[in-house]
């Protein structure tokens, strides 16, 4: 007697590329779609993070329920459109992970997975020095470069207006922050500073990778001896003094007969 085994046939599958990348503080977007072979209604449609057990995306029954910062991409998504794409509106750094996507229809269910990764770049570098201004010669200078961000510890080097590289004579503070990305503050002191020597600084912001990703200079603002600000290479700046002469005329009309 011959035995018959049976034989499953696949009326749809859900699509997705494996891996995602996304930057924090923008849309993220994991493409998947539905492919069947013979027409098919959707019933339900789900998302989630793997590592977490809220869903956060749920079509059932005509009703989505979706959780703030998560919705369709299609913006006038139902039942009939194929494409179950999930949107991440704003992405965060703790939105990296695995998401598992599972559709039901009305002839069966699949379930796929996809991976969504996330970078963050360092801000634009602030600098700033102490003493702040009024800065007398042969004093000491401390100037600040800081810069918040990136999503893994981060590089300031210093050059001066020569372009030599300060980095070993500075200090350099990393911090993870509350959303776990981190902030770079470093320091560079300039030991009895003079307008004669280099008076422009600069700090550049890398990534872990070396890549640069923000830069800002610094000019340390002298006072000459005559209390005015120094420009480097210039004389001091002294206020001129303009003169004007008035003229009144006074006509005097006399009433005499010449």
């Amino acid at each position: 007697m011959i035995q018959l085994t049976p034989i499953t046939v696949i009326i749809f599958c859900i699509y997705c590329n494996e891996e995602y990348h996304g930057v924090y503080g923008q849309q993220s977007l994991l493409q998947c779609n539905v492919k069947a072979v013979e027409n098919v209604t959707i019933l339900t449609v789900t998302w989630k993070r793997v590592e977490a057990d809220p869903l956060l995306l749920e079509f059932h029954k005509d009703t989505s329920n979706l959780t703030p910062g998560f919705k369709f991409a299609e913006p006038s998504w139902n039942k009939d459109t194929m494409n179950v794409s999930l949107l991440l509106t704003k992405t965060k750094m703790a939105d990296k992970g695995v998401y598992e996507c599972m559709v039901t229809t009305d002839r069966g269910d699949d379930t796929a997975t996809t991976s969504l990764s996330v970078t963050a770049m360092y801000k634009s570098p602030t600098v700033s020095s102490s003493p702040e201004n009024c800065i007398k010669r042969n004093t000491d200078v401390t100037i600040f470069c800081n810069s918040t961000g990136g999503h893994q510890k981060g590089l300031i080097w210093w050059f001066d207006q020569f372009g030599a590289n300060c980095t070993g004579s500075a200090e350099l503070l990393t911090k993870k922050t509350d959303d776990k990305l981190f902030s770079l503050s470093s320091k560079l002191t300039v030991l009895k500073a003079t307008y004669s020597g280099s008076t422009n600084y600069s700090c550049t912001v890398h990534n872990t990778n070396g890549v640069q990703e923000g830069k800002a200079s610094f000019e340390i603002p002298f006072v000459c001896s005559t209390g005015t600000f120094c420009h480097p290479g210039s004389s001091p700046k002294h206020a001129s003094l303009s003169y004007s002469l008035i003229l009144t005329l006074i006509i005097v009309n006399n009433s005499a007969s010449i």
